[in-house]
């Protein structure tokens, strides 16, 4: 028989618990000892036809932690025990929300649950911490904390400059406004990291689209230079769109271009040149950055420097 037909189908797309299924007479324990089905924690398993991606992973852990039964006709039982106060946070909450900001080699699925709770798996990452109600929202079924939340979790938790490139990526995706991280920022519980969560999301700025751009502005910005404006338009000499800049000082019509990866493709290449000659004629200076540039920025900064002096009026 294959691995399909030995599924039943109420158990072939979601986690679940499998003492749920041998009760409930659709599996035995010596079917789920076989290659079937894989065991992702202690008692939570899903077929092993299922490509294992961080969703299903925060899927699993939330039966894990007993907050969801998995698959309502196995477990409702067990649904109506769930342990409130338990959700989705961080990382895992903004992969969720369409923002992926996990690591290239992945991540274990993070949980924030109440203090009192008491698990540990290598293959979940806790944080124990209150979460009100307005702090969970439901998303495609989970528990997630909500935008605020996770960004300011974020905030607290990231070094400064991850935390920042965080936050970015959730306002430029419109997941969460910047009045709302403000307005939550002012009144969450002081904990470890708030101060410079804080001082993270005053700085933050929807504009930037990659988290090198974030890391440009915040270099710019250390280095006692004025904050520039992200993704200002420019216009030709007699009002045509030419295009944005991903940084710019508008005034003194100085603009900053990260040169990323994505850069590098002929068709990319040939309309970026286009484009930047084309601003060039209208009276900008475009300054072209790469990642040496941000982690040597020296020449970067006297360049700036010295072209905001001559072009300011």
């Amino acid at each position: 028989m294959s691995v399909a037909g030995a599924v039943p189908r109420e158990l072939r797309l979601l986690p679940f618990r499998g003492s749920d299924a041998v009760a409930a007479g659709l599996l035995t324990w010596a079917r789920l000892r076989s290659g079937s089905w894989r065991r992702l924690f202690p008692d939570v398993y899903v077929s092993s036809d299922l490509a294992l991606d961080h969703r299903l992973w925060c899927e699993a852990a939330l039966i894990y932690a007993g907050r969801t039964a998995g698959v309502p006709s196995v477990g409702r039982a067990a649904a109506r025990g769930a342990v409130p106060g338990v959700a989705v946070s961080g990382l895992s909450a903004a992969f969720l929300m369409g923002v992926d900001l996990l690591p290239l080699g992945g991540r274990p699925p993070e949980l924030t649950m109440p203090p009192s709770r008491r698990l540990r798996n290598p293959d979940l990452i806790v944080v124990r911490s209150p979460l009100a109600v307005s702090d969970i929202v439901t998303l495609s079924r989970l528990p997630v904390t909500a935008p605020e939340r996770t960004a300011f979790d974020l905030a607290c938790s990231l070094p400064f400059v991850e935390a920042v490139s965080a936050v970015d990526a959730l306002l430029n995706r419109r997941v969460v406004t910047h009045a709302a991280v403000r307005d939550f920022a002012k009144i969450a519980a002081p904990r470890p990291g708030s101060r410079r969560a804080v001082r993270a999301v005053e700085v933050a700025d929807d504009g930037a689209e990659s988290p090198m751009e974030t890391r440009l502005r915040l270099c710019l910005v250390a280095a006692g230079l004025p904050r520039p404006e992200t993704q200002v338009r420019v216009v030709s000499r007699d009002g045509v769109f030419i295009g944005r800049v991903d940084l710019a000082y508008r005034r003194q019509r100085v603009g900053l271009e990260y040169e990323g990866d994505h850069h590098r493709t002929r068709a990319t290449f040939r309309q970026d040149i286009a484009r930047i000659n084309a601003m060039q004629e209208a009276g900008w200076i475009i300054i072209r950055a790469t990642h040496d540039d941000i982690r040597n920025p020296a020449t970067l900064i006297r360049q700036l420097r010295r072209l905001l002096a001559e072009r300011t009026p």
